[in-house]
């Protein structure tokens, strides 16, 4: 039975995945925030087993004066799945992608791990500072949590953060506590002010 140890890319819990059924995708959902989360384990192969064929034994045959032995060798082959071939297995091609934020003309890369995105200004401490004149978008008024999936795409999910005003998605509010996973061209309101999301 394989095991392996994760971290829920929404709420952080470290979990420690069976796999007692020797799935090649687990999925599952976490105890802590409910995300449903997939696991991908290697392939087990069955062991393969030697089997050994014996021929009779070599017998002298005459032919014109000459003495040659025939018969005898032998042959060892072995049996299981992968009927004694040897496959070379790789990994599917990574893709790689990058996640960012659009807004008027400019573009605002979005990190792997925690991003924070507010208001630009002096005192703010948000680490995606949107340049806008809008008073409704609070300095740290979202987070958007970007994590790299084992095809190599991104996966990015936004919940509040320390925001005074509204916070919606293609025109869903959200509210606190929620976590929107976000999809290539999702529109994001921050109080009047609207960002595209994108991910390539």
């Amino acid at each position: 039975m394989q095991t392996k140890r994760i971290k829920c890319p929404s709420c952080g819990v470290v979990l420690d995945v069976q796999n007692s059924k020797n799935e090649t995708v687990k999925q599952f959902t976490c105890p802590k925030c409910k995300a449903v989360l997939q696991v991908k384990f290697p392939r087990q192969q069955e062991p393969l087993e030697a089997k050994t064929y014996y021929a009779p034994p070599k017998q002298p045959i005459a032919d014109n004066g000459a003495t040659q032995l025939a018969g005898g060798g032998g042959e060892t082959q072995l049996v299981g799945a992968s009927y004694g071939a040897t496959q070379l297995v790789t990994d599917t091609p990574k893709i790689s992608t990058s996640a960012k934020l659009l807004y008027d003309g400019i573009c605002y890369p979005l990190e792997e791990g925690q991003n924070i995105v507010g208001r630009k200004g002096n005192t703010s401490k948000a680490t995606v500072q949107i340049a806008t004149d809008d008073r409704y978008m609070s300095r740290q008024h979202c987070s958007i949590t970007v994590t790299t999936l084992p095809d190599g795409t991104k996966k990015a999910v936004l919940s509040n953060y320390q925001n005074k005003n509204l916070t919606s998605v293609d025109g869903q509010e959200i509210e606190t506590g929620d976590a929107i996973r976000l999809t290539d061209g999702n529109s994001i309101t921050m109080g009047h002010t609207t960002i595209i999301f994108k991910i390539k």
